[in-house]
C-alpha cells in the first residue's frame, strides 16, 4: 500500500469514526471504546507512513486529540437538571395518584356501606312479611296525642329511611366513581388537566435532558470536530 492509498484509508476511517454512536446499554460500545480504537489507527498509520513523513500540523493536532480526549467528560451541570426536574415530576404524579387514592378508597368505603344497608333493608322487609298485623293500642292518652304507631308502621318508616340511605349512598357512589375517572383525563372538566400538561412538559424536556446528557458524556460535537480537523491535518501531508 503507498502512502496516498494509507492517507486515504485512514481519512475514510477517521471520518467514520467521527459520526460514530455509542451504546447507551451497559457493556456495549463506549467513549473508552472508541478512543482506543483512535488511538490503534493512529498509531498504525504513524508506524506504516514513517516518523519522517509526518507533519508538524498533524503532530500538533495528535498532541491536542489526545489532550482533549483525556479531559474527564462534564455532566455534572446536566444531572442536576435532570434530578431536579424529576424531583417536580414526583410532586406532580404525587398529587395526582393521593386524589386517585382517595377516590378510590371512598368508593370502596360507600360500596361496603352500601352492600350493609342493602343487607339490612331487605331483612327488614323479610322480617315484616312474616308479620301478621297487629295494631298496639297503647295507652288512652297516647292515642288521645295521635302518638300511637303499630308495629307495622314503625317497619314501614324503617324501610322508607333505608331506602333513602341507600339511594344517597348509590348517588355518592356513582359521583365518586365519575370524579375517579376525571382525575386521569387530560381534557377539560378534569380537575388535574394543569397537572396533565405540566407532566407532559416536563417528560418532554427530560427527554431533551437525557438526550443532552448521552451526546455530553460521548462527545458527540467534539468528536466530530477532532476527527475533521485530524483528517484535514493527514491529508495535506505529502
Amino acid at each position: 500500500m503507498n502512502f496516498d492509498e494509507l492517507k486515504a484509508r485512514t481519512v475514510n476511517a477517521l471520518e467514520k469514526l467521527g459520526g460514530q454512536r455509542f451504546s447507551a446499554e451497559p457493556g456495549g460500545y463506549s467513549l473508552e471504546n472508541w478512543v482506543r480504537g483512535v488511538n490503534v489507527l493512529l498509531d498504525e498509520f504513524e508506524e506504516k507512513a514513517g516518523t519522517a513523513r509526518l507533519s508538524p500540523e498533524y503532530l500538533t493536532k495528535r498532541r491536542e486529540l489526545n489532550a482533549a480526549l483525556s479531559k474527564p467528560v462534564v455532566v455534572a451541570s446536566i444531572d442536576d437538571s435532570i434530578s431536579e426536574l424529576r424531583s417536580g415530576m414526583a410532586a406532580v404524579e404525587g398529587r395526582i395518584e393521593a386524589e386517585r387514592t382517595k377516590r378510590a378508597s371512598r368508593v370502596a368505603e360507600l360500596k361496603t356501606e352500601e352492600a350493609q344497608c342493602s343487607s339490612e333493608l331487605e331483612e327488614e322487609r323479610r322480617r315484616v312479611a312474616g308479620e301478621a298485623p297487629s295494631p298496639v293500642k297503647g295507652s288512652f292518652f297516647s292515642r288521645l296525642l295521635g302518638r300511637s304507631e303499630t308495629p307495622a308502621k314503625v317497619s314501614e318508616n324503617r324501610i322508607r329511611e333505608l331506602g333513602a340511605k341507600l339511594a344517597a349512598i348509590s348517588e355518592e357512589v356513582a359521583e365518586q366513581k365519575k370524579q375517579l375517572k376525571l382525575v386521569d383525563l387530560r381534557t377539560p372538566g378534569s380537575p388535574f388537566v394543569e397537572d396533565w400538561d405540566q407532566l407532559d412538559s416536563m417528560q418532554a424536556r427530560l427527554k431533551e435532558l437525557e438526550t443532552e446528557r448521552l451526546e455530553r458524556a460521548q462527545l458527540v460535537a467534539e468528536r466530530a470536530e477532532m476527527m475533521g480537523s485530524m483528517a484535514e491535518a493527514l491529508s495535506r501531508m505529502e
